[in-house]
């Protein structure tokens, strides 16, 4: 790959903070994921909540702005 589509890629790409909850823990393990775009984020969001029964929710937010949560609650 070139030095010029290394930028390119790097400008398409964004970072989420994931808080994932789970109920072994009294915090939530946070996870930093790197994909193209939000519905990229919301798809691995709840691949994290579907691994395991303890994983309760996951709060995605990008910088300081919230941009959604996926919990078990709201799948039922």
């Amino acid at each position: 790959m070139l030095p010029s589509q290394n930028r390119i890629w790097s400008v398409i790409m964004r970072t989420f903070s994931f808080y994932i909850h789970d109920r072994r823990y009294s915090v939530p393990t946070l996870q930093l994921v790197t994909v193209r775009d939000e519905d990229r984020a919301r798809e691995l969001a709840r691949q994290r909540l579907e691994e395991t029964e303890e994983h309760l929710a996951v709060e995605v937010t990008e910088g300081a702005v919230e941009l959604f949560r996926v919990s078990r609650e709201a799948a039922l």
